[in-house]
């Protein structure tokens, strides 16, 4: 396995253990961290506090009790590292949170610099917020 490949699993490893300190220390300070959509935490974050503050912390108080994500897939050329995986969770709301997502890496020297998240939108929206969804 890469070096970049392992410190992408070791995020997740991380994250699954629920070691958040561990796992915000592979990111770089300058990280840009961009989750697509339009959800109430899509966005583009910049930096490593931004990052923590305004995304993770907002969308944690979202999930009762563990978040598992499992990795399916590690994908790896030069400084990029694509993810598929899938995830367990409960929410605040008593929903099922089982989420599936690509993600793209980029690392510099050892660390995570940037990462692009795709995911259910509609399952952020409805399972994490409550919110229900409308049709034409």
């Amino acid at each position: 396995m890469s070096d970049n490949k392992k410190v992408v699993q070791q995020w997740f490893d991380f994250v699954s253990a629920g070691e958040a300190d561990a796992a915000f220390a592979l990111f770089a300070d300058d990280i840009v961290y961009e989750l697509k959509g339009t959800t109430p935490v899509s966005g583009v974050y910049r930096g490593l506090e931004e990052m923590v503050n305004d995304f993770f912390v907002p969308w944690r108080k979202q999930i009762d009790g563990e978040l598992i994500v499992h990795v399916d897939a590690l994908i790896a050329e030069g400084d990029k590292v694509v993810v598929l995986a899938h995830g367990e969770a409960m929410t605040i709301h008593k929903l099922r949170y089982d989420n599936s997502y690509a993600f793209v890496f980029s690392l510099l020297d050892g660390k995570i610099t940037e990462v692009v998240e795709y995911l259910d939108t509609a399952m952020v929206e409805t399972a994490a917020y409550g919110r229900t969804l409308t049709g034409p």
